[in-house]
């Protein structure tokens, strides 16, 4: 009985409606592989049957799209590829938010380039990325850490591009961060008094930054229409970051506003600032700089009005140390685990990780106004003791 067209002893050749030949078969790993590209000619499509069958026989197979991709990435460089991965990220189905974007930028022309760049994806050994490793920014492990799970992640996704077999970033626990610096915890007292060592038009910019926990570029882009009425809700919308000489506006670093109940002991403070310091748009800024510009810059307000107003409360950073603007966050979050559960501390602070499915959840209706309640009876009970 004669056999279906195209059918051969071994393998199976197909005219296309081009007129090309197309060649496939059947692999040792019973999966359908097909010839990487189409043939003018039926006996150039049999030669490369023939040669796939040699391979087969001889115990030297693997799949023909490993060979392309193997072939492929002969061509690339990781100082290639890096740029491209970087520029395609997403997370969470987003486009990298800028910050992120130009943090990775930096860690790989830095301090993943000078060193790897050169070579080709399939060149990278698990051994050069230990000796790699072993160099690359010893004297701060944070840095340290965010580089190699950008390298890492470069290339796993190399991986998915089959244009390596395996990731050869393989060393345990180097991604994982290490904490160098220790955060200063101020107590309650003292962040009293540091609000009124501050000029009296940056007081209240302590006291949202201590007890409603706001990043800086949190707290800095915050406008009139972000308070209510009687200043006993806050929301947080935006964030602005200065990156590359530039200031962007977007959302918080979680990606999530939220709505964080203003503790009662602070609201007329809050009140107070509206009325003398900020003007009447509902857009002007809470805290605007006083020089001019987009937004006061961390430096400036460090320099100029931080640690002149820790020095008056006896925190000079020698006897005690000084805490950093970012640690009034700290304050915030022990503060608030004090008096409230995990989930209702992380809704609060707006506290986003991997695996948050279990802890980052709204929080139960009118909770996060008892827990506001309980920081001012806190704050109130350690003024009565001093």
């Amino acid at each position: 009985m004669a056999g279906k067209a195209g059918r051969r002893s071994w393998g199976w050749v197909r005219k296309l409606p081009s007129g090309r030949f197309q060649a496939s078969y059947i692999g040792p790993d019973l999966v359908r592989h097909r010839a990487q590209r189409t043939y003018t000619s039926k006996l150039d499509a049999e030669r490369w049957l023939a040669d796939e069958r040699w391979a087969i026989e001889r115990d030297q197979w693997t799949p023909p799209s490993q060979r392309a991709a193997e072939e492929k990435a002969r061509g690339v460089t990781l100082a290639d590829y890096g740029p491209t991965w970087i520029e395609q990220r997403t997370k969470g189905g987003q486009p990298l938010k800028p910050r992120t974007k130009s943090h990775y930028t930096a860690l790989f022309n830095d301090h993943i380039k000078p060193k790897l760049g050169k070579l080709a994806l399939k060149d990278i050994t698990a051994q050069a990325v230990r000796d790699w490793h072993a160099h690359t920014l010893v004297a701060t492990p944070t840095y340290r850490a965010h580089a190699y799970g950008l390298l890492h992640g470069m290339l796993a996704t190399a991986v998915s591009d089959e244009l390596i077999a395996v990731n050869p970033a393989q060393i345990k626990g180097a991604a994982k961060t290490s904490r160098k610096r220790q955060p200063v915890i101020l107590d309650v007292a003292e962040v009293g008094a540091l609000a009124e060592a501050m000029p009296e038009w940056l007081k209240a910019w302590v006291l949202i930054s201590a007890w409603l926990g706001t990043r800086w570029g949190e707290s800095t882009e915050l406008r009139r229409k972000d308070l209510n009425e009687d200043c006993s809700e806050i929301t947080i919308r935006r964030g602005v970051i200065h990156r590359d000489g530039k200031c962007v506006i977007d959302t918080p670093k979680s990606g999530d506003g939220r709505k964080v109940v203003v503790p009662p002991h602070i609201r007329d403070d809050l009140k107070h600032h509206l009325d003398a310091h900020v003007g009447k748009a509902s857009d002007v800024l809470l805290f605007p700089p006083a020089r001019g510009g987009c937004h006061i810059r961390d430096r400036v307000f460090r320099d100029s009005y931080f640690d002149p107003a820790l020095t008056k409360i006896g925190r000079d950073g020698e006897a005690k140390p000084r805490p950093a603007i970012h640690d009034l966050r700290h304050f915030a979050g022990t503060n608030t685990a004090r008096v409230g559960n995990l989930v209702e501390t992380m809704g609060r602070l707006g506290h986003k990780t991997v695996g948050a499915s279990l802890i980052y959840q709204t929080i139960a209706q009118g909770r996060d106004a008892e827990v506001a309640e309980a920081l001012s009876k806190l704050a109130e009970v350690s003024k009565k003791a001093s």
